[in-house]
């Protein structure tokens, strides 16, 4: 009977993980239903989204803490090697490796900035519009967005124990840089008119955004495949935070959106 107890056990460890995932999971998608029903602007939509925050950064201290070696917190277990891996450095090839990222970021841009330049009776379709429009859609984002925070959290936690290489770090800058650079240009007149381009449906807006996040898990998914060529989610997250500045600009940004988008 010991024996075949002792056989057992160790299938009990990842049994017990599924259950505590699914659990964790569910309180989560329960949580955003609930939250979604206050409207924004009001006490209860800022209360409840401050502790929505708190919660991304309880977990993602408990990551850091893990990583640090603190007894009873979750370890991640870091990556060995930082993105780009071994001869896929440089610049050029490590913009060929998030191209798929930025061509999505830039179409997100694009959308974005055509849908704040709408005339007064058309219909907005920026993701601020749509999530007060549809309660289902801004629950769906909230949980986005804190997958969002819990993620990166995770992301910086498996980062490599090793020092990462000065040029991984002065690669991502052209990149961030070119995104902005693209701001500017689009706000101008000629945006005002280049909305009319954009469908006059709520629900065209919604496909779009969901669209958005199917491409990300798509090119996620499609990245881990390619051997290192092509950055998944996590790699992303480490190559453009290298720069301190980088990396408190992402999470003075994904505040301020959370903020914007459910408290606001």
């Amino acid at each position: 009977m010991s024996r075949s107890h002792a056989r057992h056990v160790p299938g009990r460890r990842p049994r017990r993980a599924l259950l505590t995932a699914l659990l964790c999971a569910l309180v989560l998608c329960t949580w955003c239903a609930w939250v979604s029903g206050f409207h924004r602007a009001t006490t209860p939509a800022r209360v409840t989204w401050a502790v929505s925050l708190a919660a991304v950064v309880v977990v993602d201290v408990f990551f850091w803490q893990g990583r640090r070696g603190r007894p009873r917190m979750p370890r991640l277990e870091p990556v060995g090697d930082p993105w780009p891996g071994p001869g896929r450095g440089g610049g050029r090839r490590a913009l060929v490796g998030v191209s798929p990222w930025l061509t999505i970021s830039l179409v997100v841009l694009v959308w974005e900035v055509l849908g704040l330049n709408t005339g007064k009776h058309e219909v907005h379709l920026t993701i601020s519009a749509l999530t007060q429009a549809f309660r289902p859609l801004n629950a769906a984002m909230l949980l986005v967005w804190m997958l969002v925070g819990i993620g990166y959290g995770a992301a910086r936690a498996r980062a490599p124990v090793e020092p990462v290489p000065a040029q991984t770090a002065t690669s991502a800058e052209p990149i961030d840089g070119g995104g902005a650079l693209g701001v500017p240009l689009l706000m101008h007149s000629p945006a005002t008119a280049l909305a009319v381009i954009l469908p006059d449906s709520r629900p065209a807006g919604v496909a779009f955004w969901l669209g958005v996040v199917g491409a990300g898990v798509v090119v996620d998914q499609l990245a881990r495949r390619t051997s290192g060529r092509l950055a998944n989610g996590e790699e992303l997250v480490r190559f453009i935070t290298a720069p301190v500045a980088a990396n408190v600009l992402l999470v003075v940004a994904w505040t301020y959106a959370g903020y914007h988008l459910f408290a606001h």
